[in-house]
């Protein structure tokens, strides 16, 4: 699920913001950017993600102010080496012209940020402070993936009773469905026989043990308790992402056999595979939603 957090500390040493973003991922993968003078934060920091998150691509940055502001130290022996260097090509070659300070200024090495050191105290100190910037981060980000839940919840129960309404239409059509399964099981035969003639007693024997066959009230019963679990899941407040998409693949799976079985009938018999066509559609929308959700 998408979101943004923000924490700050300050204190007589430095300002310190803690900035926690998120993406949609199938599984939890977070990256860490810490100052180098606080590297020794990111496994309290890893942990303190890991409680909080459970999926998502989660993208934690740490940035660093000294207060009052840094300032600069001049690598003088490098400028020496530099201004030696000048000197001869003037000589070797004959240059001429005259020594622009703001681009030697910019030479990578010469102008150099003062490092901070902390004391021991000191850094316990920021360290503590930063662990609580990182958790109000995460606790901002977390409040707008709930938001953002909420929409998923509404979206996810109305596909629901839209699958449960495609169920229902089901049951009332496949329970005519006989004369359709009869007729393509009689057409079928007439291809393979070629004209001959067929005993009608034999054929609706037949016909009845191929329907009996073909009956999808099983796959119908499971869809039923599947759409039910789904419900109770989202009512719950436990992680529910991965359960509930191992449950949609089942759902998926049930639709899948329905229109295996209805395949080439007409009548209630299309009626029924269109219902299934419906239900794969909606179970698809799910999927794609409950990639979202913890």
């Amino acid at each position: 699920m998408t979101g943004f957090g923000q924490g700050r500390f300050e204190d007589d040493l430095l300002v310190c913001t803690v900035e926690a973003k998120s993406i949609n991922h199938r599984f939890l993968d977070f990256h860490i950017k810490l100052p180098a003078e606080l590297s020794s934060l990111e496994s309290k920091i890893r942990r303190l993600v890991q409680s909080q998150i459970r999926r998502g691509r989660v993208d934690l940055i740490v940035s660093m102010e000294k207060n009052p502001p840094v300032g600069f130290r001049l690598n003088v022996s490098l400028i020496r080496a530099y201004l030696s260097a000048l000197e001869q090509l003037r000589t070797d070659f004959n240059l001429l012209g005259d020594l622009d300070l703001v681009q030697l200024l910019r030479t990578p090495g010469i102008l150099n940020l003062e490092s901070l050191k902390l004391s021991e105290e000191a850094l316990e100190r920021v360290e503590e402070g930063i662990i609580k910037a990182a958790l109000a981060a995460l606790e901002d980000l977390n409040r707008m993936k709930v938001e953002e839940g909420k929409a998923l919840w509404t979206d996810i129960l109305k596909r629901l009773d839209i699958i449960s309404g495609e169920v229902a239409r089901i049951e009332d059509r496949a329970q005519s469905a006989l004369p359709d399964y009869r007729e393509r099981f009689e057409s079928r035969l007439n291809e393979i026989l070629k004209g001959a003639p067929i005993d009608p007693n034999r054929l609706l024997q037949e016909a009845a043990l191929y329907a009996e066959r073909s009956d999808i009230t099983e796959e119908l019963i499971r869809l039923h308790s599947h759409s039910e679990q789904c419900r109770a899941l989202l009512d719950s407040a436990e992680d529910v992402g991965k359960t509930l998409d191992f449950i949609l693949q089942e759902m998926n799976r049930e639709a899948n056999t329905i229109l295996s079985k209805t395949t080439g009938i007409t009548g209630n018999g299309l009626d029924i595979a269109n219902s299934g066509i419906s239900i794969k559609t909606e179970i698809e929308k799910i999927r794609e939603q409950i990639q979202n959700v913890e």
